[in-house]
């Protein structure tokens, strides 16, 4: 059986060449991704600073928070630091031939640094080493607040930002590798079910001649295993250039950091070939059970009439299935779920209910034909009807190709629009939260004073500093959103309403004066405290305080804040003290008029600068660029496997009705009217994919739009569907024309005889 696979791959190549280049592509991509988790795991920085030093303590910027992802930890946003005391404990060790402290960031509290590089004595191991750091540290009770470094791992003490790119880069891959799995899979699966297809008189010959369904399902499979092998051994390299290239991409956009190296060893691509290979080996199974239990004579007639069953059972429940998991994915999203959380559920089910959509094409194929043969046989004429006559009679020929269109449409609409749209309602609440006019920003420390000069100006309400950070309630116990935090705020006491869209239920902000903390009613109800309980806070560098309740406010859904006094925030933050301060116009006041007062308040002091609220909103959007980059990264991957899934599927099935089109030809059609035969066949295939892509996209758009923005229309330009429907429609247009057009350029009689 292996000698006649190879024989068949030999002589079939039109046929696998399509089925070869789907898992190739699929191979790349889920190499690329694999990359990229090796690459946040090993978050490898090649030490610039502590180059000389064998094994570097460090403060952990990994936080593992409760309701957290024990795999993906919250990183603090803070530079933590560890007690400088450590380096004559350490400097005791056996085999330290010395020690040196070193600081990168700000200026650091009184008896704490930024790392301690150790030096080995000649002829130590450095594991060993490592090993005897670690036990005294944990002796020392602060094993919680350090990590032990050593290798290209050094480097993260220099760049903090490290931690946060393997957490960031991890979860993003480790995401999209799921979804790249789910479409990739779907891709080479409808691949060589089309192939197999396109194959079945060939199939049913050798059952006819003696074969056994279990000789021809070692067929399939052996001729599967032998193409799967060869596509994803060559993908080894371009699937490591292509994760490269995201990585930088993602390095340029600030979700990586730039000094982490690009890793991708033999792990990462043997586990991506072992997935390409078993997908592909299940969808040849799948795709040759059927050809394999078949009777003969019934198999033969099949293929002469692309007849037989519509849909196999297992696609039915396949797609049953994956439409149930998007449902059950939207009621999460939308009741359970909220504000920028939504994403998290929302992007798996575009995927599920679009594949779900997929597997159900011929019997949605059959209700869109009844829908528009009507007008294509008004506009088509003889040529249209018959074009009708094409797609009713060869139905599943037809749900092959609509599969990677439907999936084209949906993935991209999806993903694009859920991205807008929660863009669009991140901004909305972003901006109902900035509730001041204009922005005093300094290089430096901030003058003393400068809060109450800026608030005896005539056009000023109110001014209050500004500082921000994250934290974690430890005591009581609490889960913050994801896992990740909640959003500290510090603000000056008598002033926060310059900086806070907040009522005040209970106590006052004017109390907000040393470990005091304001929280939101319904937060605090949660937790079962009220004004003058204490909660104990770890703050963004990892230090415990003891905060007392000074008062209770209510708030948007999405304020996920904690309010403190900004002197009391400040010094728990990396730069140690506040650098802006936040002003509110008295109202009726020109805005021109503020910015004037301030600017001449400001006049001749140094490292001063005024701003209105825009720079606010400036600041916003680039963070949002950021991450939104990022997003768009990943769905041109998916939508251009998509895309090249489209173009195969099309070019593989239309070349395969040479001998149609010659038969055709021959009974008195012309070249061109076979033309436009097929290219209403591929308007038709154009129209069904995009509205039935468009329907699985909108399954969660609509949902997402009335919770976020009650609206039943997604946020977005509609230029972004106008230019997803053309390049289906190019696609589908191009892919199916020109091998039509090739496969027709010869004589009518020698196409009728072709193989393929």
């Amino acid at each position: 059986m292996l000698q006649l696979a190879l024989r068949t791959l030999r002589y079939r190549t039109g046929t696998f060449v399509a089925a070869f280049l789907a898992m190739f592509f699929a191979a790349v991509i889920l190499m690329a991704t694999g990359g990229l988790i090796e690459t946040g795991i090993r978050a490898a920085a090649p030490p610039q600073q502590l180059a000389s030093a064998d094994v570097v303590v460090a403060g952990d910027q990994a936080h593992h928070a409760p309701g957290g992802d024990e795999d993906e930890p919250a990183i603090l946003p803070e530079r933590v630091r560890v007690d400088a005391g450590l380096e004559s404990t350490i400097a005791a060790l056996p085999g330290v031939e010395g020690t040196e402290t070193y600081v990168f960031e700000g200026t650091a509290p009184a008896g704490t640094v930024d790392a301690i590089g150790v030096v080995a004595d000649p002829g130590t191991d450095v594991t060993e080493l490592r090993e005897r750091i670690d036990a005294e540290l944990t002796s020392a009770q602060v094993t919680g607040e350090t990590v032990t470094l050593v290798g290209d791992e050094r480097g993260r003490a220099e760049l903090r930002e490290a931690t946060a790119t393997s957490v960031n880069v991890v979860s993003l891959a480790g995401v999209f590798s799921a979804f790249a799995l789910l479409v990739s899979a779907f891709g080479v699966a409808s691949m060589l079910g089309l192939s197999i297809s396109q194959r079945q008189k060939e199939l049913a010959l050798l059952r006819a001649i003696g074969s056994t369904p279990r000789q021809v399902r070692r067929l399939v499979l052996r001729e599967t295993l032998v193409l799967s092998l060869v596509a994803t051994v060559a993908a080894i390299v371009p699937g490591q250039f292509l994760g490269k290239l995201v990585f930088d991409l993602l390095a340029d956009l600030g979700i990586a950091t730039a000094g982490v190296a690009f890793h991708q060893g033999w792990i990462p691509s043997v586990a991506a070939m072992a997935i390409a290979i078993l997908a592909a080996v299940g969808g040849a199974m799948g795709a040759g059970r059927r050809a394999a239990r078949i009777k003969p004579s019934q198999a033969l007639a099949e293929a002469s009439l692309d007849g037989g069953k519509l849909i196999g059972g297992w696609r039915v429940l396949g797609g049953l299935l994956f439409v149930g998991a998007g449902i059950a994915l939207t009621i999460v999203t939308v009741a359970v779920l909220s504000g920028p959380l939504a994403p998290a559920t929302a992007a798996p089910a575009v995927i599920a209910f679009t594949i779900g959509i997929a597997l159900l094409a011929p019997v949605l194929a059959k209700v869109m034909i009844l829908v528009l043969q009507g007008p294509v046989r008004a506009l088509g004429g003889l040529t249209g009807d018959l074009a009708v006559l094409n797609a009713r009679g060869r139905t599943g020929r037809l749900a092959a190709v609509l599969g990677p269109v439907i999936l084209l449409t949906g993935v991209s609409t999806g993903m694009l629009y859920l991205q807008t749209t929660n863009d669009t309602a991140d901004r909305e609440a972003f901006a109902a939260g900035i509730v001041a006019d204009a922005v005093v920003t300094a290089d430096d420390r901030l003058d003393p004073g400068l809060v109450e000069q800026i608030n005896e100006l005539p056009s000023v309400a109110s001014a209050s500093e500004y500082v921000s950070s994250v934290g974690f309630v430890e005591s009581p116990d609490d889960v913050s959103p994801m896992g990740e935090g909640w959003n500290l705020q510090g603000v000056t006491a008598e002033n926060a309403d310059a900086s806070t869209p907040v009522d005040v239920t209970a106590g006052a902000l004017a109390d907000l004066h040393g470990a005091t903390v304001a929280v939101q009613d319904e937060h605090a109800g949660r937790l079962g405290i009220g004004v003058g309980d204490v909660i104990t806070l770890r703050m963004g560098d990892n230090t415990l305080q003891d905060m007392r309740v000074a008062a209770l406010f209510s708030a948007a859904d999405d304020y996920d804040t904690l309010l403190l006094p900004a002197e009391t925030l400040a010094a728990h933050t990396t730069e140690g003290f506040a650098t802006r301060i936040l002003v509110s116009a008295q109202e009726g006041t020109d805005p021109e008029q503020l910015m004037a007062d301030l600017s001449g308040l400001t006049a001749g002091r140094d490292g001063l600068t005024v701003a209105d609220r825009d720079v606010l909103f400036a600041e916003y959007e680039d963070g949002k660029k950021t991450a939104s980059y990022a997003i768009y990264i990943m769905v041109i991957m998916l939508v251009g496997y998509a895309a090249i899934t489209m173009i195969n599927t099309l070019v593989s099935s239309t070349t395969a009705r040479q001998r149609e089109f010659g038969l055709q030809r021959l009974v008195g059609s012309t070249r061109r009217q076979v033309m436009q035969m097929v290219g209403i066949e591929a308007a038709i295939v154009a129209v069904t994919g995009v509205a039935l892509g468009t329907a699985a996209a909108m399954a969660i758009l609509v949902p997402v739009s009335l919770k976020r923005l009650g609206s039943l229309i997604p946020a977005g330009s509609p230029a972004i569907y106008a230019a997803i429907v053309g390049l289906v429609v190019v696609i589908t247009l191009g892919a199916t024309l020109l091998p039509a057009w090739q496969a027709t350029r010869g004589r009518p009689a020698e196409s009728a005889v072709s193989v393929e």
